[in-house]
């Protein structure tokens, strides 16, 4: 067991996000989480139910969704590396806000809702910490707000490609780009058809390979 604890405080100690914290908290975060793995697919939380653990994923990358009551689905956001989720519900009681998926093998480390509360009363600093990453997630839905409110299916699609696309290659079906830009994959296939015309992507099975990198910024309105 102490092996264990070691190996988690050291994958802890490694997340920038926790970097600043005293080695005292690091440890004490440690000794009340536990790792999970899971498949590509797999679900990790479900929207509406009661909010168990907060996750700090540590490989691999999580989908987050809201699915309305005719079954439409809008991505909240893609969690990689670093970065964690479900905090919302543990500090207000509520339920889960966001359904999460795998979208490749993942690796989390969990924290017990249970033990966040005391965790920040014994160690302050932790409560920045987080605070800090709810205000770069609240930052992000505020430009989705804005893409899906004020931008164009072209010009939402193109932001994703050139996000998605560091690499040069978009590993996105056409119904996983639609849930994020907030169309249907019959839109997303036309729109993406017309980009391959103008010389911006080349299409492949379940790829987007981006031609034009510049062309897609002023086609995404940036």
């Amino acid at each position: 067991m102490a092996i264990v604890r070691e190996l988690l405080f050291q994958k802890l100690a490694g997340v920038p996000l926790f970097a600043e914290l005293e080695p005292t908290a690091q440890e004490a975060l440690a000794r009340c989480m536990h790792e999970h793995q899971y498949r590509a697919g797999q679900f990790l939380t479900h929207q509406g139910l009661r909010a168990e653990a907060l996750f700090i994923v540590q490989d691999g990358r999580v989908r987050l969704s809201r699915t309305a009551p005719d079954g439409r689905e809008q991505v909240l956001a893609v969690i990689g590396s670093g970065e964690l989720f479900n905090m919302e519900p543990l500090l207000d009681n509520g339920p889960t806000p966001a359904t999460a998926r795998a979208m490749s093998p993942v690796t989390c480390l969990m924290l017990p809702g249970s033990r966040l509360a005391p965790l920040i009363r014994q160690f302050p600093d932790l409560a920045l910490v987080l605070m800090r990453q709810m205000a770069e997630q609240l930052r992000e839905q505020a430009v989705l707000i804005e893409d899906l409110g004020f931008r164009s299916v072209r010009a939402r699609l193109a932001r994703l490609l050139i996000n998605e696309a560091a690499s040069g290659t978009a590993m996105l079906t056409q119904s996983e780009l639609a849930a994020r830009a907030g169309t249907v994959r019959e839109i997303v296939g036309r729109t993406l058809r017309q980009m391959a015309d103008e010389g911006l992507v080349a299409l492949k099975r379940g790829q987007v390979l981006v031609l034009d990198a510049p062309g897609l910024e002023r086609a995404a309105e940036i």
